[in-house]
């Protein structure tokens, strides 16, 4: 249940950063071909592209992590016999689940904070570029917590089939 909820949220999640980018791109071009052909500026671009860039980079820094598509220095994991790997990864996973919780609490005060702050040309707050953090660490420790509990119920099985 929880793999598939975490997996079809990643796959949203997807495709929600790449139409981010392509809007973010489209958004950008059409900006510069307006301004030096047109002479027209739209002065809520810059806001509005800092806005899509911020969640773009969290987003898909979730769905990288999510899908384990991270950069991994793994030279000496790969070298540890199964057991001791298992558990050097379950340190690991619940030291990111504690870091994680870290960044949404923390985040989540940041974006109250800045609630009050408007961007520069619009009155919409900026908050809303500061909530990419909390939301995506929780995506992240969402992700976490499904492959805690899909290590838990392998090493359970294990058990059940030697006993």
């Amino acid at each position: 249940m929880m793999k598939l909820l975490v997996e079809n949220l990643m796959k949203a999640l997807r495709w929600l950063t790449g139409i981010a980018f392509l809007m973010l791109f489209v958004l950008t071009i059409l900006n510069i071909t307006l301004r030096y052909l047109a002479g027209v500026a739209w002065l809520w671009v810059p806001d509005f592209s800092r806005l899509l860039f911020v969640w773009i980079v969290f987003t898909g820094a979730a769905v990288m992590y999510g899908e384990k598509g991270h950069l991994l220095m793994d030279y000496f994991i790969n070298r540890m016999k199964p057991a001791n790997r298992e558990v050097l990864e379950t340190v690991i996973r619940l030291s990111m689940l504690a870091f994680l919780t870290v960044l949404i609490v923390k985040g989540i005060d940041v974006t109250k904070v800045r609630m009050r702050i408007p961007f520069d040309t619009w009155e919409i707050p900026t908050g809303y570029a500061y909530a990419a953090l909390p939301m995506n660490a929780l995506f992240m420790a969402l992700s976490d917590v499904k492959e805690l509990l899909g290590s838990l119920q392998k090493r359970r099985m294990g058990n059940e089939q030697r006993g």
